[in-house]
Order: structure tokens, then sequence, then C-alpha cells
């Protein structure tokens, strides 16, 4: 966009939804790149809002010094009481005099798009960050989906569940790849050997991802039993994985399971940690994975991407969006192939020049394909449009 284009929204407030000031996901951590880079390069008028307390994003906000309010919404209330606390949403968020509502998070996309024409805002997005979950293909989703200034998704993935359960035309779904933040200079705050007690000399490989359902942190664990009987057998030190990441619903079945496979001394888990921390300990991994069977465009792949680290993935459509084809023989394996993902592990980790290589291709592909800036513009660009058609 030009300098006199973006001038334009010199005076628009942005409103930016989520769903609690806790829970911090991908979809929230491409919230606030996007809110940082409007607030210093086009209005400093930018806000959140969120349905719930929580102190991991509250920091992050006060950090940037973003405003945020809370309106605390029951997404499990009656009928009646859900009705009543649209209606007090909707006054609230009239006070706040907004004019462009960015929900991010499927509930928050689901509120908004409900109730955004009655707040005063002159535009809202509906904003798919996942690969189509807990989307029920219900009259009224099609009608709210269908009644938002505009449909964009983060996914290939996201794009296409939209169009299979609404019957929604492609060309009607805006795909925007997220945004990186560039990273040259990472200062070490940590020692992720010696807060493991692991000798200095075994590589790191790590997986940047909530431990949930809707990852597959089992066949990678499976894959990692494969991967350390290779190097026992060949009496050499075995690299250590290491899942990082909100412990979530299944945290305790994977210890068992790693416990189970004898892992206790090969795979450690680290909790939720800043992003500069995340940063921390991908500049110190080997290379990196990720495993999992349904997915938009994953940042547990991009910032990896960031560091010049090779990553192997599973060959879904949203780990393709970010690797590309290229190396799809060296990094891409099948779902739910413990076999095929541990091959892959061995044979990268015994090709150092190899890796090398990936990693600088995936560096520049983060450069070319997944900047703040042609992400921002991208957003901008569709609020533009839709100023204009009013």
């Amino acid at each position: 966009m030009t300098e006199k284009e973006i001038l334009k929204f010199k005076n628009t407030r942005f409103l930016f939804v989520i769903n609690s000031l806790g829970d911090f996901g991908g979809a929230e951590k491409q919230a606030i790149i996007l809110a940082n880079y409007i607030k210093a390069n086009v209005s400093k008028h930018v806000s959140f809002l969120a349905f719930g307390e929580g102190k991991t994003i509250r920091k992050l906000l006060d950090k940037e010094q973003i405003q945020y309010k809370i309106f605390n919404f029951n997404h499990d209330a009656s009928k009646f009481k859900k009705l009543l606390a649209y209606y007090k949403l909707v006054m609230f968020i009239r006070q706040l005099e907004p004019d462009v509502l960015l929900p991010y998070v499927l509930e928050s996309n689901k509120i908004i798009a409900q109730i955004w024409k009655f707040t005063g805002a002159k535009f809202a997005f509906w904003n798919q960050r996942d690969g189509g979950r807990k989307l029920f293909g219900s009259k009224n989703e099609n009608k709210i989906i269908r009644g938002t200034s505009s449909i964009i998704s983060n996914s290939f993935e996201g794009s296409v569940k939209l169009s299979e359960i609404y019957k929604i035309p492609e060309s009607r779904v805006t795909i925007i790849n997220n945004g990186v933040i560039i990273n040259n200079s990472i200062v070490h705050k940590n020692d992720y050997h010696t807060q493991f007690t692991i000798d200095k000399k075994r590589p790191l490989v790590s997986m940047i991802a909530t431990i949930s359902n809707y990852k597959d942190h089992i066949t990678l664990l499976n894959a990692w039993h494969l991967v350390i009987k290779h190097f026992e057998d060949l009496k050499l030190s075995p690299p250590f994985l290491v899942l990082v990441g909100r412990k979530a619903e299944t945290y305790d079945n994977l210890r068992l399971l790693a416990f189970d496979l004898n892992l206790s001394n090969h795979i450690g888990f680290t909790d939720y940690v800043s992003p500069n921390n995340v940063k921390d300990i991908i500049s110190q991994s080997l290379f990196c994975v990720f495993s999992s069977n349904l997915e938009g465009c994953p940042n547990g792949v991009l910032e990896c991407m960031e560091q010049s680290k090779v990553v192997i993935g599973t060959n879904i459509s949203g780990v393709v969006q970010a690797l590309g084809n290229k190396y799809k023989n060296d990094c891409l394996t099948e779902p739910k192939n413990a076999e095929d993902l541990a091959s892959k592990i061995i044979s990268l980790y015994e090709k150092p020049s190899l890796l090398v290589e990936i990693g600088q291709y995936n560096k520049q592909r983060i450069n070319t394909e997944f900047s703040v800036k042609n992400m921002a513009e991208a957003h901008l660009e569709l609020i533009s449009q839709s100023f204009n058609d009013k």
C-alpha cells in the first residue's frame, strides 16, 4: 500500500477480540503481531477486548502498552442468559466506539459475527485461524459468516473447510499468510542442556506446540523411541527431544507413554514460556519437528523456519503451506506413521550440510512469503475496499 493509502487509517479505531487474557496460542500471537504493526505504522487507536481473565496475554499487552478491556462471557449459559449477554456486550462495545472489529479464535468469531452490525463498527472479519475445528454447519453459522464484511483464513485448509461446510465460494475467502517477526539478535537467557541435566554434546530437537488433542505428540513419541533405539544400537549418544508448549489435556497421558517407551532420559517438557524464550529454545535446537493431523498454518513451524531451522513435519495442508514442496522428500512425513517420521529424523540428522541448505531455504521463504508488512497490508486492503463500498 502507498503511504497515502495508509494515512487514511490514521484515526481508525481497531479493536482486536480474543477469548481470554490467559490462553496464548498461535492465533493470539498473530493478533498481537498485527496489533503492534498497526499501532506503530498505521493508527495509535489499537485495543483488545477479551471474554475472560488471564495473566499471560495481559503481561504481553502491558509490555506493548496496548489497552485492553474484559467482558466476561459465559459460552455455556442458557439461551435466555446468552441473549442478555449479547445485548450487554453490544452496549459495552458501543462505548469503545471501534471502527474495525478483528476477532481471533473460533468462539470470538461466532460472537462478533452475530452482533457486530449493532455495535457501530464499520467492518468485521470472519477470521478462520485453524483448519476447521468446531464448525458445525448450522443455518445460523452459515448466516452470520456470510454477514461479515470479509472472510479471511490464514491457511488453505481453513478456506477449504469453509467452502465444504458452508458452500462458500473459495473466491469469497481471502487467504492471508501469518506474519513472522524477523529477529537476528537472540540473547540466550537459559541453557536448556543444564535445565534438563543432559550432556552438552547431545543435540536438542524441539517441537513448539500446545500439548493437546489437536496435536499428534503420540506419533512423535513413538517415532522418538525408534530414533533412540537406532543410536543406542550404534552405541552413539542420541539427540534429546524438547516439547515446548502449554501442558493441556494430553500431557499426563504423554508422560505415561514416555515412561512406557523408556524415554524418560531422552525427552523433556516445558510449560508455557515467553516468546523470547521460545526463540531461545529454537536457536539451541539442531532442527525441529512438528507432528499434527490438522492445522491451519502453524506458528510452531514458521517460528523455526525464521531461525533457519529445518522442520520435519506431517504432510498435511497447513505444514505444506509453511514449508513448501521443494524438500518434501526430506521433511514431510506420512500422518500417524512413526516409522516414516523416525526415518526422516535419522536421515537428516546424519546430513549436516543438507540441514544448513534447507534451513537457509526456510529463512528465505519466511522473508518472502510470511512478512509482517505483507500480512498487515493485506488486512488493510480488505478493510479499505469495504470502506470504499459504503
